[in-house]
Formats: structure tokens, C-alpha cells, sequence
């Protein structure tokens, strides 16, 4: 592994905290938008995680980014009740998020 044992250590923990935030942000009052801020920072700590883990191009790696896709776009459909805005703005920001990962 490339990463050093701190760097896997705060990946590891981050991604913790980001599910049990999109989890907690989930359920604590669906389709609200208290609800869609809770699910937006844990998506952005989930992301924070994975650039940490310096994982490969592995399934988990690609499930985390589905993860933070679906997060991105709970926080904008539920901020513009348009459904193409918040898919064009999840997409870019998950192909962003892949392109750092793999050029850095």
C-alpha cells in the first residue's frame, strides 16, 4: 500500500464518519432539506476518505463514488425539485472527483 499508516488510518475513519452521516441524514427527516445538508457532508467527507486510502481502481473504490454520486444528487434534487439539474451536477462532480483520483 502507498499510503502510510496514518493516511489509511484517517481514510478508514472518514469514510466511518461520511456512512454514518449520509446514514443519520438520511433517516432523520427524509425529504427535508435539514435532511439533504446532513447527506451533502457526508458525501464530502466520504470523499475526503477515499482521496486519504489512495485506493486503486477497485470495485470498492468505484461503490464509494456511487455512494457520493447519490448523495450529491439527494442534496441538489431536494435544494431544486429538477431532476436533470441535480443528475448533470452529480455526474460532474463524481467525474471530477475520479479524474483527482487518478491524476494526482
Amino acid at each position: 500500500m502507498r499510503a502510510n499508516q496514518f493516511s489509511f488510518a484517517f481514510g478508514i475513519f472518514a469514510l466511518v464518519v461520511g456512512a454514518i452521516l449520509d446514514i443519520y441524514g438520511l433517516f432523520d427527516q427524509f425529504m427535508s432539506l435539514n435532511s439533504a445538508q446532513e447527506v451533502l457532508v457526508g458525501s464530502f467527507i466520504l470523499a475526503i476518505g477515499l482521496a486519504f486510502l489512495s485506493i486503486p481502481n477497485r470495485l470498492e473504490r468505484y461503490i464509494v463514488q456511487g455512494i457520493i454520486g447519490v448523495g450529491v444528487f439527494y442534496y441538489f434534487y431536494i435544494q431544486n425539485n429538477n431532476v436533470w439539474i441535480a443528475l448533470i451536477v452529480a455526474v460532474i462532480l463524481v467525474a471530477l472527483l475520479e479524474y483527482g483520483l487518478k491524476h494526482r
